[in-house]
Order: structure tokens, then C-alpha cells, then sequence
């Protein structure tokens, strides 16, 4: 389990929003932070904000985490891991290679998901972070040609400049995580997450953010067991109209 350290207590006052620019830019405005989050999780135009910082263009700040790595370690990534319930079967975890692997993912996200997406929004998170694209794949332990995508995550790993706050951190970004239902309940949702997160670690990573319908009892129970707090209530959040709680997940001390 992650040891998480407290956020700074607020007014919790709501952020003003307004229309975004669809070119680069080179840090997020302060004032529009709900806003570029979700430009991003769109992918309007298939760019990155910062799209680079954190893969080898800004030489990243060495920052001190504070967790008990209890996360299955990431040279058992492609590994075979037997599941209890799931007889003659087990699955692998499959970092992304290729665009061969996109369209299962694709299928997975818009069965599950609350809004749809378009291919661009898909390419500019895997294209950037395809470390951070992870996929499950069941397979046949009598049959070894017999194996399939039962669920994906999808990530993004950004500066990100906090409210009233001149200094940036290093914010992960969950955009997506799906599991087919038949194999829900067996801690694989779980698992896809710890990757993803211990990933994000090893890049020096101060806190994972993510939102989830507040109707979504099932996901708010998997990123609460994983340490996630809730952060913020996003009003009308979706296109459906429903709210959305923004969790988050406290991974070094120098955040607030």
C-alpha cells in the first residue's frame, strides 16, 4: 500500500473555465487547469501540451518518494501470472509495441468508458507514453496460439503547475482503464494500475490524478484501495451530465 502524504487543506473554490487554443503550448496556465485536462484527455487536435518534458527533453528533478513497494515489479511485465478463478487459463502484462495493438484497445475503452473518443485522442496518449499503455492478455494454458486483449490502461506522465504555486511537478495522469466483465473481480484492473503507477515512479513521479463518475462505485473502491483520495467534485463533468470525482494520489512530499 502507497503512504501517502496529506494535501494542503482549501477553500476547495472550483476553477473558472474557458476555451483553450488548439496549439502547443509550453506550460499549463494556472487559471485553466479543470480546462486543459480535459483538452488533453480529448485530444482534439492530437497534440501534446508539454508533450516531451518528461521523456528525455528536460533533464527531471531527482525527488524522494515516500511508498512501501508492495507494486508487482516491473521485470515480471510479459511474465505468465496464474489467476485463482480463472482455471487453465493466465494472463501477461503487455507494455505497447505497436499500432497492431490499438484496436482491441479501442474496442475495450469505448465498451466501458462513459464518453467516447476519437483515434487522435488514442495516439497522442499511447504515441508519447506508449511505457505507460499497458495491456492484459488471457491466455490458454493447453493452447498457446489461443490468446486475447481482456483489458488495457492508458497513461500520460506531465509537468503540471498547481494552483497559486510557481513551482511544477511531475503529474501522472490515468485516462483509462478497462476490463472485460467477464474477468472482472480477479484483482486484474488492480494490477494494471500498480504497472502503470510504478512506472510513472521510476520517472520521478509526485502524484497520479484521474476522474471517475461519482455513480462509478466500482472504480472509486479499486483507486481508494490503491491509496487514491478524493480531491474534487467536477460538476457535470461528462456528456451525459453526471458529476465526476477527481481522485489523487500523493507519491512525494514536496506536494501540496
Amino acid at each position: 500500500r502507497i503512504c501517502l502524504m496529506p494535501p494542503k487543506k482549501g477553500k476547495g473554490k472550483g476553477v473558472k473555465k474557458s476555451k483553450k487554443d488548439d496549439k502547443v503550448a509550453d506550460e499549463v496556465p494556472i487559471a485553466d487547469e479543470e480546462d486543459f485536462d480535459r483538452e488533453l484527455e480529448k485530444g482534439a487536435d492530437g497534440n501534446s501540451a508539454d508533450a516531451g518534458d518528461v521523456n528525455g527533453n528536460e533533464e527531471l528533478p531527482i525527488v524522494p518518494k515516500t511508498m512501501v513497494t508492495d507494486f508487482c515489479t516491473l521485470d515480471k511485465c510479459g511474465k505468465r501470472h496464474d489467476v485463482p478463478g480463472l482455471p487453465g487459463k493466465y494472463v501477461t502484462y503487455e507494455q505497447y509495441t505497436s499500432e497492431e495493438q490499438l484496436p482491441r484497445i479501442m474496442e475495450l475503452m469505448t465498451a466501458d468508458l462513459s464518453e467516447p473518443y476519437s483515434i487522435f485522442t488514442y495516439r497522442y496518449f499511447i504515441n508519447n507514453w506508449p511505457d505507460l499503455c499497458i495491456s492484459l492478455v488471457l491466455h490458454d494454458k493447453e493452447d498457446a496460439s489461443l490468446q486475447r486483449t481482456i483489458g488495457a490502461i492508458v497513461c500520460k506522465l506531465d509537468y503540471h503547475k498547481a494552483n497559486n504555486s510557481q513551482e511544477r511537478c511531475i503529474r501522472g495522469y490515468i485516462a483509462m482503464l478497462a476490463v472485460e466483465k467477464e474477468y472482472r473481480g480477479h484483482g486484474l484492473g488492480s494490477t494494471l494500475a500498480r504497472y502503470a503507477i510504478e512506472t510513472m515512479v521510476l520517472k520521478n513521479c509526485d502524484e497520479v490524478v484521474l476522474e471517475t463518475e461519482i455513480t462509478n462505485s466500482g472504480a472509486l473502491r479499486l483507486y481508494q484501495n490503491l491509496g487514491f483520495a478524493k480531491d474534487k467534485r467536477l460538476q457535470r463533468y461528462y456528456l451525459n451530465g453526471v458529476d465526476a470525482f477527481r481522485l489523487k494520489l500523493w507519491l512525494s512530499p514536496l506536494v501540496t
